[in-house]
């Protein structure tokens, strides 16, 4: 990868004027608000560790990528920062004779495959206390995460009217898809149910099918520490995630043994 030599207008550029021009980029190119916000979080890291990154681009990439052992870890910032200085180049910012990732590539994860029996699903089941609201919403959100294996952040944007019970299905928007191309997912009765039933309990109207107890959208994150401690419980060491993973994805098209068995 070679560099373009650099404008000479552009030798004195900060972070803080090249970044909200990159960010400015994405967005133009119809990247989700979920991406954006990953974006401007790494590459706030990555200047406030390197902030003379722009002066040396690819010792500085390096030195930043090199403080992460875990591949998984390490791919996803190499990712990131591989669009950013691509970017970077194309524009003409570019400061140096290589690009800062000539050499380096991926790294090839350890991968962790978590495998889920029926009773395992069914004790994780039994974790949320439906007769509370956020309970009746978790549980919802794993039914529908174990029978469709969607991810988490799509899950969290749904909308109601992106949910038929007489079709029973769950559309996923475009806008909300990390594709960007919607698609539908054919629900089992449990989730239809399930999803029902949390939809008739909410007093709020246009907030997301799995809003937080105050009507706002609920984070990834808050999700992700929900699964982990209702796995905890049950004696599983499991994340959002994972649950889109699970081998046991396919238990509820095979007839929904999990439901049966937790009943």
């Amino acid at each position: 990868m070679c560099a373009i030599p650099i404008r000479k207008e552009y030798w004195n550029l900060q972070p803080e004027d090249v970044v909200p021009q990159f960010i400015l980029y994405k967005q133009a190119s119809g990247l989700s608000d979920r991406t954006i916000k990953d974006y401007r979080k790494m590459l706030k890291l990555f200047f406030l560790r390197h902030p003379d990154s722009l002066d040396h681009p690819r010792e500085r990439t390096m030195e930043f990528l090199s403080a992460y052992k875990n591949p998984s870890t390490y791919n996803i910032y190499y990712a990131y920062l591989k669009v950013f200085w691509d970017w970077v180049q194309a524009e003409g910012y570019f400061k140096g004779d290589r690009h800062p990732l000539d050499g380096l590539h991926k790294r090839k994860p350890r991968g962790r495959i978590v495998q889920l029996s029926e009773k395992d699903i069914a004790r994780l089941l039994s974790q949320p206390d439906k007769s509370r609201y956020t309970g009746l919403r978790d549980y919802a959100l794993i039914c529908l995460s174990i029978d469709t294996g969607i991810r988490p952040g799509e899950a969290l944007q749904l909308m109601p009217e992106d949910f038929s019970h007489e079709k029973k299905e769950i559309i996923i928007r475009a806008e909300v898809a990390k594709t960007r191309v919607s698609r539908v997912l054919p629900l089992s009765d449990p989730t239809v149910q399930a999803i029902q039933k949390l939809l008739t309990v909410r007093p709020w109207k246009n907030a997301p099918i799995f809003a937080t107890e105050t009507g706002t959208p609920y984070s990834v994150q808050s999700w992700s520490r929900r699964v982990k401690a209702y796995g905890k419980k049950c004696g599983l060491s499991i994340t959002a995630y994972h649950l889109r993973h699970a081998s046991a994805l396919l238990l509820l098209r095979r007839g929904a043994d999990a439901f049966t068995v937790q009943n």
